[in-house]
């Protein structure tokens, strides 16, 4: 039994923590004849801010184990580590990190900081449950459904990433690639890879042109042991696959050394990616000239591709694993799992108007997925504006709806976003022709010139869409909204001739 003097003016904290090691203590070397470990075995877990802790045995179907149960500086408000001392190497079974740390389920949940011991004995439970089911082999699928979590760990210590636009489904394809020398991306074709590259980091000589690259949508999430190590890897995987084979013959021929591969699979969690890159290295022959060890026994031209592709992506080129980060629509806006998120993608809106109403409604429709957005105001930002404008102080003097298009394409590469300085009237004898094919037109200006024009082409067919007119009331105290389709009545028809509506709108009175 551990005893600890406290102070009678001890903080709550403080008496927590004093009177839960004490509760644990008693609990681990009674029950489950633990011994206390010193301060040099805590320490030697690195960068864990661990405190104290205890080794036990445990008995498995296959051996006795030793497990050690550490506490770290937030205990009791924060759960007991539990670490599997006999293990096999990192990677060989799911849910134990490097140092051999158990992810246990309950591990995140503190419902009861008073009560270690008893939090304790369910996480010691779930350990031997999550140990035997190692040792059986029977959660191994977890390795597929947390692919992310595994591929992304024992990688190089700068590991690449590979930012990918590409559509999360098969079937295998050549797609395309701009190669960077810390991150590359990768998107469906040339011009969609380079405009978000343009979008994200302005027009830059280097954003001119993109390579091929290697799409396999594979049958099954990998384990770790099937990891690629070699281009031979990644030549047998494409032979398990859906037109691999023949994919990878073009790709032998039309691609460029470094290879880049993009490896698809549905995890059981949903879609994952995976990034490989393979160098082939000339061969170097007795008088020190380097060669081109494919074209061993053939004239270049001709050797033929069902043996210039295996001996291009062979066990003798290394193959690297990439961290490949999803950044297209169907992922930011809902993780792939908004079903509305295809549609919205292709949706089109007008915001008229880019003042402390509009500014928030345009940030808002970008945010939640929607993927073609054209801004109109001719109005400049100032000082007074910022304390309840998206923009801050240093796009004041800027005109609104430039530099909230620029602002938002840069933080939404994947949309494509536009700015007009100018009136809508303006707009509108310049030939705008946008309205025609907007999904929605929004008017946020509070200026009949504009609402007018806007309702008179509405009334007469110009405007097929429907169009969502907003205000305030003097000082923002409440604001309206009101949507006509293309069948409704025109707004002038709900106005008198003073401007006001006709109709009351209910209000709620706060006390």
């Amino acid at each position: 039994m551990v005893t600890v003097g406290m102070p009678e003016t001890a903080s709550i904290a403080v008496r927590l923590r004093q009177e839960g090691i004490c509760k644990l203590d008693s609990f681990l070397t009674q029950v489950c004849n633990a011994r206390r470990l010193p301060p040099e075995e805590v320490g030697a877990y690195k960068g864990r801010s661990l405190t104290s802790g205890w080794e036990f045995h445990i008995e498995t179907v296959l051996m006795t184990r030793r497990l050690q149960i550490l506490l770290d500086q937030r205990f009791p408000f924060s759960l007991p580590h539990f670490f599997l001392i006999d293990r096999p190497e990192f990677l060989t079974w799911p849910h134990i990190e490097e140092d051999g740390r158990l992810c246990l389920q309950a591990e995140n949940k503190v419902a009861k900081p008073d009560h270690p011991a008893e939090a304790a004995g369910v996480l010691l439970g779930q350990a031997v449950d999550l140990i035997c089911a190692c040792e059986a082999g029977s959660n191994e699928d977890d390795f597929r459904t947390e692919f992310y979590s595994y591929w992304n760990r024992d990688l190089e210590e700068s590991p690449a990433w590979l930012y990918s636009l590409l559509a999360s489904d098969g079937p295998c394809r050549l797609v395309r690639i701009w190669r960077g020398e810390a991150w590359s991306v990768v998107g469906e074709s040339e011009e969609r890879v380079l405009t978000w590259l343009q979008h994200s980091y302005g027009k830059q000589p280097q954003f001119d042109s993109t390579d091929l690259a290697c799409f396999l949508w594979l049958p099954k999430a990998l384990l770790p042991k099937q990891y690629p190590r070699t281009a031979g890897d990644i030549y047998r995987l494409a032979q398990t696959t859906s037109g691999g084979k023949l994919l990878l013959e073009q790709f032998s021929r039309k691609g460029k050394n470094p290879f880049y591969f993009i490896l698809g699979a549905d995890s059981g969690n949903g879609p994952c990616l995976a990034g490989v890159v393979t160098r082939t290295s000339p061969t170097v022959d007795v008088r020190g000239k380097r060669r081109n060890g494919t074209l061993n026994g053939f004239r270049p031209g001709k050797i033929p591709d069902s043996i210039f592709t295996p001996r291009l992506f062979s066990d003798a080129s290394s193959a690297s694993r990439l961290k490949a980060l999803r950044v297209d629509s169907a992922w930011i806006h809902g993780r792939g799992y908004d079903p509305h998120q295809a549609k919205l993608s292709k949706k089109r809106v007008i915001v008229v108007g880019c003042g402390s109403v509009g500014a928030p409604i345009a940030q808002h429709l970008v945010m939640s997925g929607v993927g073609h957005l054209d801004l109109v105001d001719p109005g400049t930002l100032d000082w007074a504006n910022i304390g309840r404008y998206p923009l801050g102080a240093e796009y004041v003097g800027r005109n609104k709806a430039e530099a909230l298009a620029e602002k938002l394409q840069r933080s939404y590469p994947h949309a494509s976003i536009r700015g007009f300085n100018a009136s809508y009237e303006e707009l509108a004898l310049r030939g705008f022709s946008a309205t025609r094919d907007a999904d929605l037109i929004i008017s946020a200006t509070a200026e009949w010139e504009s609402e007018s024009l806007l309702n008179l082409q509405h009334v007469q067919g110009e405007i097929t869409g429907p169009v969502l007119y907003t205000w305030t009331e003097a000082h923002a105290c409440a604001g309206h909204a009101v949507l006509l389709l293309s069948s409704s009545p025109c707004l002038q028809c709900g106005m008198t001739l003073g401007g006001k509506a006709r109709a009351n709108v209910p209000r709620m009175m706060l006390l």
